[in-house]
Parts: C-alpha cells; structure tokens; sequence
C-alpha cells in the first residue's frame, strides 16, 4: 500500500500536530532560550522518528485467514473474527452503494477519515461491526459470524487467490 491510498486528510493531521506545531513551538524556544538549540534540534528529530513510525504503523494493513478465523490489522486497529466456516456464518461481496443495513454510521472507536474508514463502527441496524475500508472502493466483503461482523474492503475471496496464485508461482 502506498502512503497516497490513506487520505491526505490523515497526513495533513499527522504532520500538523507532530512537525509543523513542534517545529513553530521549538522555533520560538530557541528564540527566546538561544542556549536551547541542541535541545531544540533533538526534539525536532524525535518527533520526525515519531511521525515516521505512526505512518510506518497506519500503512500496516492486512487480512489473513487461518483454519477458523479471520485476523484483520488496519493501522492502529485490529480484530479476529472467529468461527467463519461455521455453518450459520456468510461472506457476501457487496458494492459500496447497496450496503444498506451494513452501512456505517457511527464511529464508536477509530478514525473517520475520507479515504480512511477504519475501527469500531455502529452500522445502520444497529449493530458494532470492525471496518477497515481504506483507499477508493467499489466493492466490501461483508463477514458475518454469531458473534461478529466485519466489513473489509474489496474481495477478500479474490485476494486469497491472488496470493495463492502467487506462492504456487515462486515454489515453481
């Protein structure tokens, strides 16, 4: 995933808050503390350390399926939805716009951003689902289990054959 895919409203926050506000902050320190500079200068750098692990960590985005679970990381969030082979469990492929009942609505724990729709959510019937819909979308996988609700965008079904695909082609 490229840094572009989660929204410059993200970056633009993230920058704000840990380069250009420490930055002016530190200027004006060393302005009226000209002794401060070395301070200054390694407060500068700890925060772009800091600024270039946070977006490190947003950029960590991945599904995988093991035997009976889905695990799903998205930046900052994560959850493993259990029992999805189960026989009252279903993985519907939907598109954006005809979500209906699994649309989102509420953020309850995580970031709402354009391009960058990703933690807990309250859905339109009520229920808390785990959403990582991350970049420009068509389609969602809709998983659901008796305990849970996951919606991830794109074809989590396709994905697990491209990358099937691609194991068979490196071990041939």
């Amino acid at each position: 995933m490229y840094i572009f895919d989660l929204g410059w409203q993200l970056y633009l926050c993230l920058i704000s808050a840990l380069l250009l506000v420490p930055a002016l902050v530190l200027f004006l320190l060393y302005w009226v503390f000209p002794q401060s500079l070395r301070a200054c200068l390694w407060g500068m750098a700890l925060c772009c350390l800091l600024f270039l692990g946070l977006c490190l960590k947003l950029n960590d985005n991945r599904v995988a399926m093991s035997v009976d679970a889905l695990e799903i990381t998205a930046g900052l969030f994560q959850t493993r939805v259990e029992h999805i082979h189960a026989a009252n469990s279903k993985i519907d492929l939907r598109f954006c716009d005809e979500l209906a009942e699994f649309e989102p609505v509420e953020l309850v724990s995580g970031l709402n951003l354009p391009g960058y729709k990703v933690g807990w959510y309250k859905l339109a019937n009520q229920q808390q689902a785990f959403v990582m819909l991350i970049g420009e979308i068509d389609r969602v996988s809709v998983v659901r289990t008796d305990a849970e609700i996951a919606l991830i965008g794109g074809d989590i079904n396709q994905q697990g054959i491209n990358a099937r695909a691609q194991i068979r082609a490196f071990l041939l």
